[in-house]
């Protein structure tokens, strides 16, 4: 048997026992419908977390860019004032924040797309439990009409639904846990690229000969 099959069979069987036991299907019906209000809440807390995580990376984008647009004009004016070295330093500090940017943008971008599923997760939510409420006008209906009496079991209309129920919370859980997977991702990301330092340097530095070349070709008289 699959690990999926037997996380339905699973699911299933707590569900039949949940059944057995209770002694008032109406009441396990409004706890299903309570389950769901705090997935609800649940997805809108991560969504607004992910929304705030988003703020913060495009502030601190929005700094790394003006610090390495900063660095960029100390360069020229370095070299106009025939400075080469401090020209160098400055290119350098320069490069470093525009790596910085380029990275930052990447986790940006992430928990923009984190925010949109997560939002996507919470109108999904919102609309299955418009449909279980329905469902639960029209089960409580058929409960009443079953005889009436408290402790009856009215097993094939209420089986398949609390299945249903506690497989959709293992997936939404899966979910999370997804997206969580694909944001941290991102952070792991930025420690395991410092594996690479040396050649990351050697790169910044043909980048600073480069940049010197062009602005040298920009000086008058050059």
């Amino acid at each position: 048997m699959g690990i999926l099959q037997r996380v339905v069979s699973m699911t299933k069987a707590a569900a039949n026992e949940m059944l057995d036991k209770i002694e008032n299907p109406v009441m396990m019906l409004n706890h299903y419908l309570r389950d769901l209000d705090e997935d609800i809440a649940k997805a809108e807390r991560a969504m607004e977390q992910q929304q705030v995580q988003e703020r913060m990376l495009q502030a601190k984008l929005n700094d790394l860019n003006e610090q390495a647009a900063h660095y960029g004009e100390k360069a020229e004016q370095a070299l106009s004032a025939e400075r080469e070295v401090d020209a160098r330093m400055a290119l350098e500090a320069k490069f470093i924040y525009q790596e910085q940017a380029e990275e930052t943008t990447r986790l940006q971008q992430l928990a923009k797309q984190a925010v949109i599923e997560l939002g996507l997760h919470v109108q999904n939510l919102k609309e299955e439990k418009v449909k279980l409420q329905g469902k639960h006008t029209e089960l409580v209906n058929r409960v009443r009409q079953t005889a009436g009496a408290p402790g009856y079991k009215s097993e094939h209309s209420l089986q398949g639904s609390s299945a249903s129920r506690g497989f959709e919370r293992i997936e939404m859980k899966v979910m999370e846990w997804e997206a969580e997977r694909e944001l941290a991702k991102g952070y792991n990301r930025v420690d395991a690229g410092k594996i690479g330092f040396d050649h990351q340097q050697e790169q910044r530095s043909a980048r600073v000969d480069e940049e010197l070349k062009r602005l040298l070709q920009k000086k008058p008289n050059s």
